[in-house]
């Protein structure tokens, strides 16, 4: 599948020190992505470049 881009801002998680980013509406559907699947972080970066990859590793069914 080609690449998709979009754009997400980060946002406080409530309680913690911990910070939100949102799966956007249309991927979450196009993916069938659902609450409580689980995903792998893998963070890389070069200079001031952040690449943060997500892998989703389980999935429930919603």
């Amino acid at each position: 599948m080609p690449e998709k881009e979009n754009t997400v801002k980060s946002r406080l998680h409530h309680g913690s020190n911990s910070l939100d980013l949102t799966i956007p509406s249309e991927i979450v559907k196009s993916w069938e992505i659902n609450p409580g699947d689980v995903f792998r972080l893998v963070v890389t970066g070069e200079g001031d470049n952040l690449v943060l990859q997500y892998e989703r590793v389980y999935s429930t069914k919603g």
